[in-house]
């Protein structure tokens, strides 16, 4: 015989009243996330406080990461257009990632997208910049110098006839 039956029933009781609650527990314990369940079962995010944002963020940087050490390897073996495609996810992942811009600018320079090169090495100047890294900017403008000379002499190239040498004696 039981010495406290009330105990069973006051406990049943409270288990099937609760059971909502189990219910909205189970489904946000589905559900990726930091959270809280209010004392009416609604579940609230709170993502924000959690930092979720920033773990996100570190997976975007890691995965770019990736992208990018996979797309220098392509330049190495002189993959430009398959290292530019690399590159591009990387930075789109991760778009304050100077490496990538200046990888992918030199990739471009040899695919003679010299315009793109040139939004590259600019974009990381920008980057390096607003970190504070003057002085890595600094030394990017001679590239970023180099490369619209190339485009301006091209452009002044292209609108004139070609000139042949003279020949040597004369």
């Amino acid at each position: 015989m039981l010495k406290h039956p009330y105990l069973i029933s006051v406990f049943s009781s409270v288990i099937i009243a609760s059971l909502p609650l189990f219910q909205t527990v189970a489904t946000a314990q589905e559900e990726p996330g930091c959270f809280i369940i209010d004392s009416s079962g609604q579940v609230n995010r709170l993502d924000p406080l959690c930092k979720r944002d920033e773990q996100q963020k570190l997976k975007n940087i890691m995965k770019a990461q990736e992208l990018y050490q996979q797309g220098l390897d392509l330049a190495r073996k002189g993959q430009y257009k398959e290292s530019v495609e690399l590159l591009t996810q990387a930075i789109n992942l991760n778009p304050s990632f100077p490496e990538a811009h200046m990888v992918r600018a030199d990739a471009q320079t040899l695919l003679e997208n010299l315009q793109g090169a040139v939004e590259d090495v600019q974009k990381a100047i920008d980057i390096y910049r607003a970190r504070g890294q003057s002085q890595i900017a600094d030394m990017l403008l001679v590239p970023l110098n180099s490369l619209q000379n190339e485009i301006k002499f091209n452009q002044e190239d292209q609108g004139q006839p070609e000139v042949e040498d003279e020949p040597e004696g004369k």
